[in-house]
């Protein structure tokens, strides 16, 4: 119990810190799906863009910029006041105290959904997916790489330079989108 009243979202997702997030430039997206390798492979031990948390959708016989999907770190996450909790336990999706990424811990996660669909960004693109692990859907999204020294790893790879960690301090005081 002490552990949840050191999580600001626990103790109310109104006034929850701000979190970093990583923005998104099309215009300089080189549709290399580096950022996909890297992340699938940080995260999942697997070179599977399918498993990325990050997502670059492109037509190569279209004209036009890729679309590139990523969790937004919703200053008021309506994922996580969705979450339902599994016997009395604490929520599975969680704040990390040194990024305050909003993220999933796959232990906890019942495979309901409920998450994913309260997800705002959900009706445009799912930022919130899931994989089976044995008869069980387990979710998972972006966690800004909340257990690496050197931050997302898919910022770190982009050749292009599209992806860019703004930190918790660089977005206080900033709208949220759709604001």
């Amino acid at each position: 119990m002490a552990e949840q009243a050191e999580d600001p979202v626990a103790q109310g997702v109104t006034g929850a810190p701000r979190s970093g997030a990583i923005t998104v430039d099309v215009r300089l997206c080189m549709t290399c799906r580096e950022c996909e390798v890297a992340c699938s492979l940080e995260h999942e031990d697997e070179c599977n863009p399918e498993i990325s948390r990050v997502r670059v959708l492109f037509d190569d016989l279209v004209v036009g910029f890729p679309e590139i999907h990523i969790c937004e770190q919703c200053a008021e996450p309506a994922c996580y006041e969705a979450c339902v909790a599994r016997n009395g336990e604490s929520h599975a999706l969680s704040l990390d105290p040194r990024t305050g990424a909003r993220y999933v811990e796959a232990s906890k996660c019942r495979g309901c959904g409920a998450c994913a669909r309260a997800c705002p960004l959900t009706a445009r693109y799912p930022v919130l997916r899931f994989r089976q692990v044995g008869r069980k859907r387990v979710y998972f999204k972006c966690d800004l790489c909340k257990d690496s020294a050197i931050g997302p790893i898919c910022v770190n790879v982009c050749p292009g330079g599209a992806l860019t960690f703004v930190s918790a301090a660089e977005r206080q005081g900033a709208p949220e989108k759709g604001e």
